[in-house]
């Protein structure tokens, strides 16, 4: 239902169009739809859009016993939060670049060839195959992938700024530990910012899209992955390290910590175990001592 029973004319359709409570749940949609980016696929293809504008649609409504159908102006309404969500990544590491890359903010000719050469140094460009040197916690060495302080204060601004409201806190499950997804769309956001000093100087010009960045995306997304693949449960380990640290810091309660299960020793023990009982004959001793 529209506010006031009347359809808007013209301009760009938006939460505020419907009266409170329809604009209370398209504002909820909205928002599981950009977890969903966050999470899930920062870019995706129309088809999927649909298809989340639909599970998010579908999930609010349900939570509030309601039953409104997703028209054609709602789903735009949602969909269009795809680039909205990728933005307001963009917009948390933007302001950090400068000071922690060591990029010079003057037009002298020496801080554009400064600037230049950092760029290439970043995205080790002259390589065969370039292997990012941004996304370290040390560049020079390469010590820590993916713990750059640019990439955790952009987990900790984007998604866990307000405890009350903070998607990352919200929709733990989707965050908890750290998605490869989201590692790479913050490594893409945070390539697209240096390609904004490319030229030696700030290009604020260059915009965030899906065109320019998806398969820079999936590169990095390939290299996370890489990474994950190398010792699994390590690297979940500190995926989880991550997220933990960015709740505590923004004050929210700690998660429930799951159950520990059996270590791995003690279920290669008890497979065998369990083999050989299944194996061997029925004696009927369930009550005797081994």
């Amino acid at each position: 239902p529209f506010r006031d029973g009347k359809v808007p004319e013209g301009g760009k359709p938006k939460a505020g169009d419907y009266e409170p409570g329809a604009s209370r749940l398209i504002l909820r949609a909205c928002r599981e739809y950009e977890v969903l980016i966050a999470t899930e696929n920062p870019f995706p293809d129309p088809a999927m859009q649909n298809a989340w504008a639909t599970r998010v649609w579908t999930s609010v409504c349900t939570g509030a016993q309601v039953s409104y159908k997703l028209t054609d102006r709602l789903e735009r309404i949602i969909t269009d939060r795809g680039s909205h969500a990728r933005g307001e990544v963009r917009d948390k590491i933007r302001p950090h670049i400068e000071k922690n890359y060591g990029f010079i903010d003057d037009s002298s000719e020496r801080a554009k060839l400064h600037n230049i050469a950092t760029y290439h140094r970043l995205l080790d460009s002259e390589a065969p195959n370039p292997d990012p040197i941004f996304v370290y916690k040390n560049p020079e060495t390469r010590y820590k992938y993916a713990h750059n302080t640019i990439i955790l204060k952009a987990i900790k601004e984007t998604w866990f700024a307000d405890p009350s409201l903070a998607p990352a806190i919200k929709y733990a499950s989707q965050f908890s530990p750290i998605r490869d997804v989201t590692l790479a769309l913050l490594f893409t956001a945070v390539e697209h910012c240096l390609d904004q000093w490319a030229e030696g100087s700030l290009n604020k010009n260059l915009m965030f899209t899906q065109k320019a960045y998806e398969t820079k995306y999936n590169i990095h997304l390939q290299h996370v992955r890489d990474w994950i693949n190398l010792a699994p449960e390590s690297a979940e380990t500190i995926r989880q390290r991550m997220y933990d640290r960015a709740r505590k810091a923004s004050g929210a309660t700690p998660l429930v910590a799951r159950p520990a299960g059996l270590s791995e020793e003690t279920r290669e023990r008890l497979r065998m175990e369990l083999a050989a009982q299944a194996a061997a004959p029925d004696s009927d001793d369930e009550g005797g001592q081994a």
